[in-house]
């Protein structure tokens, strides 16, 4: 690990930043608990300020958080079963020494961060198959809870959480009081989310996010709407206006210059997109006024975006559903494969916050960025791998030379990747720094079935 923060500050003395890296910032900034996107994160960067606001304790927090929470989901899958030398070694190079890890980790953004946290919450799951103590479902409540401030992803982790305590060897009373904890602390986290947005954002709600991608997804549908049909729309009072403001947008950019693939969240940060509530705003993620001005038409936009869907469900499916599907298999490279966007400065709240002298920045390599490209690919083949590992387990019969701890933990992984996959297409435009998580899930599920054949119990 040491080795490798020494070898990526060398070729990138400074940390990559992104859209989203400036607003966690200024949350960080402002110490506030309510922003476009879950605190949890600027709270880890406002943690590692406490002690020094330079740039490289950050970076090499991040890496070593998911380094000691590589380490317990490591260990946690050698308990599972015997694995061969081989399959070892692979899943500890493809944990420990992923260039994706290595070079997300100098991103100032909650990925790595959340990738950590995610590890040790499946391996917590794995181990209340077989090791179900107060203790260990007491942190993993906190482990649940944690990964919910941090991502809106971890949605769908208190449904799988549950699920799987039902089946675990409590008590009808230790079920209840943890399913019971659940709810409390997630929905006390909703609550004061939704507090705090009204106070620093001025309306009542919980993600002003999610009204956005709403939109976002329903409207990269919608502009393959024939415009003969778009004209015949009847929209109701209340979207008259930022629908006339989306046909604008459509008879003013010819067809061959919209957004179409891969699908992104154009229609939320790019500052000509007709849902803006100004138009050609800049540098958006550090505008706090202009994000107060998003949030404020957040759920409008929530129920513009269901309104388009309902109308139009088939090129919806067509256009939104079915492309990002696709994305999940071959998910883009996305920021992986640019450093900073590709300038050389900074905005001013990275500046104030690392204490530069100057916005400027600069890199001693990027070349090796493009590789990053050929990782989609390698995401459709851990798919392919895991599926069918998974139908050699079944007809070989797996389940009868597999222990119970591994069949138990198998279980637990195809069904929280059934629900992460209808999750994922639907929430928002999947790329290659969301999936990070499910490769190396993939991977090494995928070599332990492909390993049962020369290890039994």
């Amino acid at each position: 690990m040491v080795l490798q923060f020494i070898l990526i500050k060398y070729l990138y003395p400074f940390p990559n930043f992104m859209q989203d890296s400036y607003n966690y910032l200024r949350s960080a900034a402002t110490n506030i608990d309510a922003n476009l996107w879950p605190v949890g994160y600027a709270k880890l960067i406002r943690f590692a300020g406490f002690f020094s606001h330079c740039d490289h304790l950050l970076v090499f927090l991040q890496l070593f958080i998911y380094h000691i929470c590589g380490l317990f989901y490591f260990h946690t899958l050698l308990a599972l079963r015997p694995c061969s030398k081989w399959l070892q070694w692979t899943m500890f190079i493809f944990i420990f020494l992923n260039p994706a890890i290595l070079y997300l980790s100098n991103y100032v953004t909650s990925d790595v961060y959340f990738i950590g946290i995610s590890l040790v919450w499946m391996a917590q799951l794995f181990r209340l198959t077989y090791k179900p103590t107060l203790l260990l479902l007491s942190l993993h409540l906190l482990v649940l809870l944690l990964a919910f401030t941090v991502r809106y992803h971890a949605l769908i982790y208190p449904v799988i959480s549950m699920t799987v305590i039902v089946f675990c060897q409590y008590s009808a009373t230790v079920k209840a009081w943890a399913i019971a904890m659940t709810i409390f602390l997630v929905g006390a986290f909703i609550l004061y989310t939704t507090r705090q947005t009204e106070t620093h954002m001025g309306r009542r709600q919980f993600s002003v996010f999610s009204g956005w991608q709403m939109a976002n997804n329903a409207v990269y549908a919608y502009v393959h709407i024939p415009a003969n049909k778009r004209s015949q729309d009847t929209v109701p009072p209340q979207f008259k206006d930022i629908h006339s403001r989306v046909h604008q947008w459509l008879d003013s950019v010819p067809m061959s210059q919209r957004p179409d693939r891969p699908i992104m969240a154009y229609f939320i940060w790019d500052p000509g997109s007709p849902l803006q509530p100004e138009t050609g705003a800049q540098n958006i993620s550090d505008n706090a006024s202009h994000l107060r001005k998003m949030a404020q038409v957040a759920p409008l936009l929530n129920d513009y975006g269901k309104y388009l869907i309902a109308r139009y469900p088939v090129p919806y499916i067509q256009y939104y559903i079915w492309p990002n599907l696709l994305q999940y298999m071959l998910p883009p490279a996305e920021n992986l494969a640019v450093y900073n966007d590709g300038l050389d400065s900074v905005l001013p709240v990275a500046k104030d916050w690392f204490h530069y002298n100057t916005t400027h920045i600069y890199k001693r390599a990027g070349a090796e960025l493009k590789y990053f490209n050929f990782y989609p690919y390698l995401m459709l083949l851990i798919l392919l791998f895991f599926a069918i590992g998974w139908i050699k387990y079944l007809y070989q019969e797996g389940r009868a030379i597999a222990n119970e701890h591994f069949r138990y933990a198998l279980t637990i992984v195809t069904y929280y990747w059934l629900v992460n996959i209808g999750f994922s297409v639907l929430a928002s435009p999947v790329v290659l720094r969301y999936q990070l998580f499910n490769m190396i899930i993939g991977a090494t599920f995928g070599g332990m079935l492909w390993d049962m054949k020369v290890y039994g119990k």
